[in-house]
């Protein structure tokens, strides 16, 4: 930017040269005192020292070296100030806030988008000094805990996510929909290869080839337990027929979960486990 080169005079405008008095307050600021004039080279010991150390005494005169030097360290140090200043300005011309996307406006502004109708932040947009939008998205970084704990309220989304993975790593495959039913019966034509099957389940393979060992469950069986354990199926021993309607297509299947009773020993029941005395085999 350029001074002007007109002065009045008498009510007239006449030509003149560039003045100092007329230079804007960047003009003055960027302008450093005797840039390109000639300066004394004082020491750091002299210029800590005070000015009586760099003139010589109380009664010395400073040359114009010295002068020189002095004031172009006093504004070297008000530009960088100015500079700081000048940028804390316009950082600050469009502010922060807190609301909807269309509340973006202005020069250097931030804002933290809320979701609609609600008071929950989830997006981050700036502008900068030209008013070009950015837009940035809330990331969690978490470690996965060796063990599952409770999710408590005050925790910090890094400790939420990570016990989150934890109990979601420890689910087992069939408590997901999609997947086998945990008493599976297939046949001949519908046979899966272990690798194909949900872990976790039982699968009853019903064939007329030799081999194989069937043990037959009466499927309508009452748990004795009290209280129950939820999940367990319990066998009660048994003589007489079931007051239900009798079944001709007992259940057969192959298990991975059974425990099998000797006759007249007892043993501490677990969830999720099958407990059978074999009566017959064929």
């Amino acid at each position: 930017m350029e001074s002007s080169d007109k002065e009045t005079k008498n009510g007239l405008a006449v030509e003149t040269e560039s003045s100092i008095n007329s230079a804007s307050l960047e003009e003055l600021f960027e302008s450093l005192f005797a840039d390109t004039g000639s300066r004394e080279n004082i020491s750091i010991k002299d210029w800590t020292d005070g000015w009586s150390a760099i003139v010589g005494g109380i009664n010395g005169i400073p040359t114009s070296r010295q002068f020189n030097t002095l004031q172009h360290i006093t504004d070297l140090k008000c530009l960088k100030l100015f500079h700081d200043v000048a940028a804390l300005k316009a950082a600050g011309k469009g502010g922060v806030k807190i609301g909807t996307i269309d509340e973006l406006d202005g020069e250097n502004t931030i804002l933290f988008e809320l979701l609609k109708d609600t008071s929950k932040i989830f997006k981050v947009h700036r502008t900068d000094s030209e008013n070009n939008p950015r837009e940035y998205e809330f990331a969690s970084v978490f470690n996965v805990p060796k063990e599952r704990g409770k999710l408590k309220s005050g925790d910090t989304l890094s400790e939420l996510f990570g016990q989150i993975a934890r109990h979601l790593l420890d689910l087992k495959s069939n408590c997901f929909a999609g997947t086998d039913d945990p008493f599976v019966l297939m046949t001949e034509t519908t046979y899966k290869p272990p690798s194909l099957r949900t872990k976790g389940c039982a699968y009853g393979f019903i064939t007329t080839q030799r081999g194989v060992i069937m043990i037959f469950f009466d499927r309508y069986i009452t748990g004795m337990e009290d209280p129950t354990v939820s999940g367990t199926l319990y066998g009660v021993e048994k003589t007489e027929k079931t007051e239900l309607e009798a079944d001709n297509s007992p259940y057969k299947a192959v298990f991975s979960n059974v425990v099998y009773l000797e006759d007249g020993k007892e043993i501490v029941r677990q969830p999720g486990k099958i407990y059978a005395s074999v009566k017959s085999t064929r």
